[in-house]
């Protein structure tokens, strides 16, 4: 669970600073995507604390659900910029438009770091063979 737990946090704080370091539309194609895996991850990991059996169905039907919502909002957003018709070296000239992107990479990574960060670690398991 702590390594959901990083990868979660580094994948959205690599969203944040990429966003914020590039000015073209690999920087922010490559931002998106990581605020795109980095939610639903988190989010997993929030369930997965409040639920007992981690082998619940339940679980894992809410993690498809979370990451095909966090993917189509990914998708959305790139095709609100227009990542598809220009070339991704390209410098963005409209600020506008990168404005929602900014905001919208922006509140996913900060809700994505402090789900990541607040969830405690799963319990410590004995794993002794003595018995």
């Amino acid at each position: 669970m702590m390594k959901l737990k990083l990868t979660a946090a580094v994948l959205a704080l690599i969203g944040m600073t990429s966003l914020l370091m590039g000015g073209s539309y690999l920087t922010v194609v490559v931002a998106v995507i990581c605020t795109a895996t980095a939610l639903p991850l988190s989010l997993h990991l929030t369930f997965r604390w409040f639920v007992e059996d981690p082998h619940d169905g339940l679980l894992w039907f809410w993690s498809v659900v979370w990451a095909t919502i966090s993917v189509m909002a990914a998708a959305s957003m790139l095709q609100y910029i227009g990542v598809v018709d220009v070339p991704l070296s390209a410098a963005i000239d409209n600020a506008q438009k990168i404005g929602e992107v900014r905001q919208y990479v922006s509140y996913a990574n900060i809700v994505s770091i402090l789900l990541a960060v607040i969830i405690p670690q799963s319990p410590k398991c004995d794993n002794n063979d003595e018995d």
